[in-house]
């Protein structure tokens, strides 16, 4: 079994991408996968969020605090299960980063109830201490993985070792990559394998019925 951590800021565009490479890479694997999208939220992300070269402490206070708020109704989300947590974090990227909708309660509680959340109990968890503090937790995790930047993926095989790779670059083709150099097929390299030999099979059936006086040993 693969497990997945990657780590995303949660209104990146590059980050959003990351994360459907890596739901597209748990469709396509022959081998259980359990994934996790955990937020980070660090000074370089505020810096690199902001639109000005030398934003004053009022600006990074405010990007700060948008960001922090999104971390919680995300959180919150996930407290009703990871899968009505991971489609109300997409829904929010597509409607901040696509849409180019603001941050706004409205807008936060319109997702909730789009992604079918018990309204009250996410409104409650959105601003408790547990919300709170399970994104402390992420925050030591980032920490103790060495994460240095968001989009940032470790990846376990668990079946082979207990030690985790670190992927920066989180694209398919590199997800792939590591799988298949962790001894995990992907369906698709699979039909690939199939697909060469039936044809090498189809060569070999008429080369034979060519010159039917030579034999494959």
């Amino acid at each position: 079994m693969l497990e997945v951590y990657l780590f995303v800021n949660p209104l990146g565009a590059r980050c959003m991408q990351s994360e459907r490479n890596i739901l597209k890479l748990a469709d396509h694997l022959t081998t259980k996968v359990s994934f996790q999208f955990v937020p980070l939220l660090t000074q370089q992300i505020v810096e690199q969020a902001l639109a000005t070269t030398h934003p004053t402490l009022a600006e990074r206070n405010a990007c700060f605090t948008t960001y922090y708020q999104a971390i919680l109704a995300y959180k919150a989300a996930l407290f009703q299960g990871k899968r009505k947590g991971r489609n109300f974090l997409l829904d929010l990227q597509t409607a901040i980063i696509n849409q180019h909708q603001k941050l706004s309660n409205d807008l936060v509680i319109a997702l909730a109830k789009d992604c079918h959340l018990d309204l009250p109990m996410f409104l409650e968890d959105w601003d408790s201490d547990l919300a709170k503090q399970s994104f402390q937790t992420d925050q030591k995790l980032a920490a103790e993985m060495k994460i240095q930047q968001s989009s940032s993926a470790v990846i376990f095989n668990c079946d082979v070792s207990q030690y985790g790779l670190l992927l920066n670059d989180v694209t398919y083709d590199a997800l792939c990559d590591v799988c298949e150099n962790q001894g995990v097929a992907t369906k698709e390299s699979l039909m690939q394998e199939l697909n060469y030999a039936d044809a090498t099979t189809s060569a070999t059936a008429s080369a034979s019925h060519q010159h039917p006086h030579l034999h494959m040993l």
